[in-house]
């Protein structure tokens, strides 16, 4: 008895622990920046291990959803083992990463097995995503593009506590088709309309029209595909007979008056911009997501087998992108290319196993289960999936912690085994080891959580002094922070300035530091191009024009690394070279055609050395002869 109440009361911790994580994660900025992001995931993983240790305890059967989870993570294991991440350092995060959230996932579809904690477990999604449409609803009645008051240059289209508001679509429609299966369950239990059933569809389209008001066009493709797979579910597992079709249209027309519903409350200007989902699109955004998909497919190629590293698609991509040198493509726009790109074939091989053991586990639900409220769980996640699936074509909601735990608790919703069903045989010592395994990695999140935070802090510092100060202990303890050693060997460099008595040792220190970050992001051209940089002005030309070759193999299209690496070239005597990079620079963005000048005027360049740059355009060439006319 003793054994029994222990494991219950460390199973209800567990289901506290992830309660919270799942609360909390959207008010972070989705989880999106890195400290918020492994403090997030170090929360579930530990809710995860105290789950699964509890079922240990009271061997009870493994969860479902435990073994096909394990593939993902096995891919990016595979990746490491062979060396075929370009940033293994990201792959092994990736890697915790994908632990915490998929152990959440199938320690989630074991205690939903029990309606109560089914229950809980769908109540507590509903009030993540009404509290951020609330939210987000406020936020954008005082028409600032602001997140809690702050905003910035990367802040350019927030809604709720989301800098983007497609995530924020993508998580309030995930709620939103949850609602609609709860309304449809109470309905079903009740025998027509009842007053918990009008109010549920009443919320559903409260979230619907908060989801439109965002102006994302995923979201609205979104709803669209998870409301049709929802009818479909319901049609195809209803009660046959005569009456099937008319409860299907009714259902139908129902879902339609729901997003006719959120249409009308948002302004004409949004239904405007929504309604160019119908062609496409003709704005510089679908533009750069059209470019980005052709690129994402390029990198595919080159690996397709094993992709280039989970986690890892940022440093893989430059190489091959071929237009928008001035953003910065952290993820591809669509969380199955990147996912194609990252993982390969395999990647998609192992997301396939786990959708398999989903639509089993729902396939079992609605087939047999006789509980209305119940099935309509699982109808309303498997729409919030399908709504998910749809999104994630065209956008990478799943990139973003909040969103990924509210698609685990939808998984573990519509996989979770019946009241009824005996599940596998118990496996005591696997789920054991899985508990050890999942704390181990809670407390290496946790520290690198802390790592993120002390690197956030001392970027923050003003002067090179105050960041070295900061950073010296940090990277003592965190050696595999890349971004922390290119931030001290910049601070480096910038005292190493002429003047400086101590000039030879700082710029040592500051090759040191670069050349540490580059061997943790091989693929990685800023921190390159900063390496030459230390290399030249210690005197090493030859390291240095190797460093500045391989930043421009490595992100050719990047206009702030072309500047940086044309400069360096110029101040080695190498002018046919520097000219050569800022002509391609302006040849694929003419707008830095002034920058390009302006960096070659300390060089005093002839016209005939910078006509390149120029090349065949009669303002350009004007402007040439302007800038290296003799001055009286």
């Amino acid at each position: 008895m003793a054994s029994s109440s222990g494991a219950l009361r460390l199973a209800l911790t567990a289901e506290v622990l992830l309660g919270l994580a799942l609360l909390a994660g959207p008010w972070m900025l989705g989880g999106a920046p890195d400290p918020a992001r492994y403090s997030l995931t170090a929360l579930v993983a530990l809710g995860a291990a105290l789950a699964l240790a509890a079922r240990a305890w009271a061997a009870e059967a493994l969860p479902p959803l435990l073994l096909p989870a394990l593939g993902l993570p096995a891919v990016a294991v595979l990746q490491l083992a062979l060396g075929r991440s370009v940033a293994p350092a990201w792959t092994a995060e990736a890697l915790l990463m994908l632990l915490g959230f998929l152990a959440a996932a199938a320690a989630w579809s074991a205690r939903a097995g029990q309606r109560p904690a089914a229950l809980r477990l769908a109540a507590l999604a509903l009030a993540t995503c009404l509290a951020q449409a609330l939210f987000g609803a406020w936020q954008a009645s005082r028409g600032r593009p602001t997140v809690y008051g702050l905003g910035s240059e990367v802040v350019t289209t927030p809604y709720g506590s989301y800098v983007n508001h497609n995530h924020f679509a993508g998580l309030v429609g995930m709620g939103a088709l949850l609602t609609v299966g709860l309304a449809l369950g109470l309905a079903r239990r009740a025998g027509g309309p009842s007053p918990g059933s009008l109010g549920l569809f009443g919320l559903a389209a409260g979230l619907f029209a908060t989801q439109l008001a965002s102006r994302s066009r995923g979201g609205l493709l979104a709803s669209l595909a998870g409301l049709l797979a929802l009818v479909g579910l319901r049609h195809a597992y209803g009660r046959a007979g005569a009456g099937a079709g008319r409860r299907t249209l009714l259902l139908g027309a129902a879902g339609a008056a729901l997003l006719a519903f959120g249409l009308l409350a948002v302004p004409a200007a949004t239904r405007a911009h929504l309604a160019t989902l119908l062609v496409g699109g003709r704005d510089g955004s679908a533009s750069y997501r059209l470019d980005l998909a052709a690129d994402t497919l390029r990198l595919w190629a080159t690996r397709p087998l094993l992709g280039s590293g989970l986690g890892a698609y940022a440093d893989a991509l430059p190489p091959l992108k071929r237009a928008h040198g001035d953003v910065r493509s952290t993820h591809a726009e669509s969380d199955a290319l990147e996912l194609l790109a990252e993982g390969g074939l395999l990647g998609l091989l192992a997301l396939g196993l786990l959708a398999l053991a989903v639509a089993r586990g729902a396939h079992a639900h609605l087939q047999a289960t006789r509980d209305p409220l119940r099935k309509g769980l699982v109808l309303g996640a498997a729409g919030g999936l399908a709504a998910l699936a749809a999104h994630s074509l065209v956008d990478f909601n799943l990139r973003l912690p909040a969103n990924a735990l509210l698609a685990a608790a939808l998984l573990a919703l519509a996989a979770a085994p019946r009241d009824d069903q005996g599940g596998r045989p118990a496996g005591r010592g696997l789920q054991a080891g899985a508990a050890a395994l999942l704390a181990l990695v809670a407390a290496l999140l946790a520290w690198r959580a802390h790592g993120a935070w002390l690197l956030d802090r001392a970027e923050k510092r003003a002067g090179p002094q105050l960041r070295i100060a900061a950073l010296d202990p940090l990277l003592a303890r965190h050696l595999y922070l890349a971004e922390g050693f290119r931030l001290r060997g910049r601070a480096w460099l910038d005292l190493a300035g002429p003047q400086s008595a101590q000039r030879s040792a700082r710029l040592q220190r500051a090759e040191r530091d670069l050349a540490r970050a580059v061997a943790w992001r091989p693929q990685w051209g800023e921190a390159w191009v900063e390496l030459g940089w230390a290399r030249l002005l210690r005197g090493d030309g030859a390291g240095a024009g190797a460093a500045f070759t391989r930043a421009r193999q490595l992100d050719p299209t990047h206009a702030g690394l072309a500047l940086a690496a044309a400069e360096g070239w110029l101040a080695l005597g190498d002018a046919a070279e520097g000219v050569r990079v800022l002509a391609e620079l302006v040849a694929r963005q003419p707008s830095w055609f002034e920058e390009a000048l302006r960096r070659a005027r300390p060089f005093r360049l002839t016209r005939a050395q910078l006509a390149p740059v120029a090349g065949a355009d009669p303002a350009r060439l004007e402007r040439l002869r302007q800038e290296t006319e003799p001055r009286p």
